[in-house]
């Protein structure tokens, strides 16, 4: 009966035992990747690294290279999945989208019109506003075309035309040039433009002596990889020395030759950060509002330089374009039309016999006119190709009436296999309903998430402020990416 017991006992022994080993390895294998998370010298060029692409609005009075006032609002900024509000993203205090020395590209349409450094930022209202200095673009320099020494070698053909031909040394035929001779002769060329060969002078050795070059070789191209030998251990400790061994394992400690992409905390306090002055306050204030004479333009900011891309659409036919404003125009006019708000309806008369025989008299003699059309004014239309070998998209902006009866409408549209413009999105709205449904105005199309398709940026206006958003065309459809609405 006891042995049953201690065999029990025993197994029991040797499953806490064996349960002990397999924890143990099991941490081991879980510290491994824990360890590895910092990997040390971050590499840019992997395609797993996430795609940051910032998009933001510069708003200036005057000129765009020496503007009266201008501020940069961030919009938005793609993470690779999903759009995150640019005023917010990576705020330590400040956010990343406005931080000091972000360069933004500022284009129309796609082209890029120059650059903007930011210098400093603030936190207005709730809202993270830049201000910064504009750059012109870089002059884009070609190579110079120089004409060649060697002058072309022109032979008569049979037919009495010039013509290219090449003679081989051995040829004695017809039209062969007389040099050819002297080539056979083993005697030295004596034209002038041709390249000769001659020993380097030098008293590098041997070497030198035996090595002949070109006398016009072009230089030594300085971009081309250079072996070095390593440098020395350092004497001061055992860290650079042990970095230095082959097959050692370098010291995960910061050194002064880390990488410096790698992330890196600092400490720091909001009083460190530059702000902006009061002259500088005072000036973009002015931007608040409705200024009249304000000018938008789109900014993006990408760690990643991509290949530029013109979303403008190219009319085949002028006249198609001028067809197709005039087509919109009617239809933003009907539109406006049938939403206008309803007249009182007069009040109620009780008409006598004699009334009821005037009235139909009257009637019968004149039909009531049509209403006329509203005059549209501040007419704006736009065509762009979002994509790569895509059709027209259109945006149509206009206004109708003034001051308190003024009427705001906006259509985006697509032309189909006619030339006939089918309206895909519209927004109507007056200025006593702007607070609760904005205006909408278009800024410029520009590939807000990398993908080489172009989006719509609108500003949406209130009576009072104007906030940015984006939006998406795609399969006949126009939707609203950011910010999502509730």
């Amino acid at each position: 009966m006891s042995r049953p017991a201690r065999f029990r006992f025993s197994s029991r022994k040797k499953s806490v035992r064996a349960f002990a080993v397999l924890a143990a390895l099991l941490a081991l294998a879980l510290s491994l990747p824990a360890r590895a998370q910092y990997i040390g010298r971050v590499k840019t060029n992997q395609n797993d690294q996430p795609t940051l692409r910032a998009i933001a609005v510069l708003e200036y009075t005057g000129p765009l290279d020496h503007p009266n006032a201008s501020r940069l609002i961030p919009i938005a900024v793609w993470d690779g999945d999903n759009y995150q509000p640019g005023g917010q993203y990576l705020a330590q205090p400040i956010p990343l989208t406005v931080q000091t020395g972000t360069q933004y590209i500022l284009e129309h349409a796609g082209t890029p019109k120059g650059f903007f450094d930011v210098k400093a930022a603030s936190n207005a209202n709730g809202s993270w506003i830049a201000i910064g200095n504009y750059q012109k673009p870089a002059a884009q320099h070609y190579a110079k075309l120089h004409p060649s020494r060697m002058a072309p070698i022109m032979f008569g053909g049979g037919n009495g035309k010039p013509h290219f031909a090449h003679v081989p040394a051995g040829d004695t035929g017809q039209g062969a040039p007389k040099s050819t001779t002297t080539a056979q002769n083993n005697t030295p060329s004596t034209n002038s433009e041709e390249p000769t060969l001659h020993r380097r002078t030098g008293s590098s050795g041997s070497q030198n002596t035996n090595t002949t070059t070109r006398s016009n070789a072009p230089p030594i191209d300085p971009d081309r990889p250079i072996m070095r030998e390593p440098t020395p251990p350092s004497p001061a400790g055992n860290t650079a020395s042990a970095a230095n061994t082959p097959g050692a394992e370098a010291p995960e400690t910061p050194t002064s030759a880390s990488d410096p992409n790698r992330p890196h905390f600092e400490y720091g306090s909001s009083q460190s950060v530059e702000k902006l002055d009061k002259q500088t306050r005072i000036e973009i204030t002015r931007l608040a509002g409705h200024p009249v004479h304000l000018k938008q333009m789109v900014a993006v900011s990408d760690a990643v330089n991509r290949p530029t891309h013109s979303y403008v659409y190219s009319w085949p036919d002028p006249g198609d374009e001028a067809k197709t404003r005039s087509a919109l125009e009617t239809i933003a006019q009907q539109l406006l039309a049938q939403s206008a708000p309803a007249k009182p309806a007069p009040q109620k008369v009780t008409p006598t016999p004699h009334h009821r025989a005037a009235h139909h008299s009257r009637r019968a003699a004149k039909k009531p006119a049509p209403p006329a059309p509203p005059v549209l004014t501040d007419v704006q239309c736009k065509a762009y190709q979002l994509t790569y070998g895509g059709g027209v998209t259109l945006v149509f902006s206009a206004t109708a009436g003034q001051d308190e009866s003024a009427r705001y409408i906006t259509l985006v549209a697509q032309l189909d296999f006619s030339g006939t413009p089918i309206v895909l999105f519209k927004s109507i709205t007056s200025w006593p309903e702007l607070n609760f449904i904005p205006r909408m105005k278009l800024i410029d199309a520009v590939d807000t998430n990398a993908d080489n398709r172009a989006e719509l940026i609108f500003a949406l206006e209130t009576q009072t402020s104007r906030r940015y958003a984006i939006y998406g065309v795609e399969n006949n459809t126009v939707l609203q990416l950011y910010p999502v609405p509730d």
